[in-house]
């Protein structure tokens, strides 16, 4: 069963010359001997332009989603950054399962809204070949089972290069467009996207997430990669006294002035603002790496407030 790409993909910035073109270059030396002029070519040598594995999933939207009994969309966009035609792997899981996975579904008509006649799974979990810089909507249907208990839980979505994926520059020979080398790129080749998802709002309710950023621009969580967490909480009802703390992973140091509340930097040490950054032993059941902690106070209902600061893996 084949599978076409919805009519309404569309292209990404451009992406360089095409996997699978031949580079064909020959040489010329001219002369004169004997006063007589004269001409011969090298010989002629060729190369086919590598296929460059890289992929973009996005989500389109942010912030923590409240499910509920009815099924509900989250849309992304899956973005071929290769500059060759290529198919991706999608996969898709919830955890812990508060809330249940119903679909991983390309949204044929590309606007975030589930059409179970026309929006089906990708065959056989992969999407169709992906011109260079082609784009698809996707969407997760997530569902709380009827008298599901207030839970947190995480949705993610992967996605990664059919051809293959690993650290930035390995090689897959033979195996990119027109017969020539497929090399991974910067992206690793994978891409993951981690939504926060609640299952009720009764009461105030605490939503984490992370995203990973390599030097080499990748998402894999390499020595000296950089962990942004994303911590959001909501309020229903107006409170007093809230305060988030976070400890520092172990195999991680904090990274000196990354706390944010609600976009605004804070500052490390105790002084006038929100934030700081304790000490280990500072706070209770902290780890030896130390930990964040951040004072909202009195809380107005219906409010939101995201902390969020950095860590780097040793």
């Amino acid at each position: 069963m084949s599978q076409s790409v919805p009519a309404q993909t569309f292209s990404d910035a451009a992406t360089g010359t095409p996997a699978g073109t031949p580079i064909v270059n020959t040489a010329a030396l001219r002369y004169d001997l004997g006063g007589t002029t004269g001409s011969t070519t090298s010989n002629t040598v060729s190369i086919i332009v590598a296929e460059r594995l890289d992929v973009a999933l996005v989500r389109d939207g942010q912030g923590a989603i409240v499910v509920t009994p009815r099924p509900l969309a989250i849309p992304f966009t899956l973005t071929n950054r290769d500059n060759g035609n290529e198919s991706f792997v999608l996969a898709a899981s919830v955890s812990p399962g508060a809330v249940a996975l119903q679909a991983l579904v390309i949204d044929a008509g590309g606007d975030g809204v589930y059409d179970p006649a026309k929006d089906s799974a990708p065959v056989d979990g992969r999407t169709p070949p992906l011109s260079p810089g082609q784009s698809i909507k996707l969407l997760a249907i997530v569902v709380a089972p009827a008298g599901t208990a207030a839970a947190n839980a995480t949705l993610t979505v992967t996605a990664r290069s059919t051809t293959g994926s690993g650290q930035t520059g390995s090689a897959y020979a033979g195996m990119g467009d027109g017969g020539g080398d497929a090399v991974v790129g910067r992206t690793g080749a994978i891409a993951t996207v981690a939504v926060p998802l609640g299952t009720a709002l009764a009461g105030p309710a605490l939503f984490k997430s992370q995203s990973v950023r390599a030097a080499d621009g990748s998402q894999n969580a390499v020595r000296d990669a950089v962990i942004t967490y994303t911590l959001e909480a909501r309020f229903s009802d107006a409170v007093t006294g809230a305060r988030i703390v976070d400890p520092i992973p172990d195999g991680t140091v904090f990274v000196p002035g990354s706390l944010m509340l609600d976009g605004a930097a804070l500052t490390d040490g105790a002084d006038g603002d929100a934030g700081r950054f304790e000490a280990p032993g500072a706070q209770a059941g902290a780890t030896p790496r130390g930990g964040i902690a951040v004072a909202l106070g009195q809380v107005a209902a219906a409010s939101v407030h995201t902390v969020q600061f950095k860590t780097k893996i040793q």
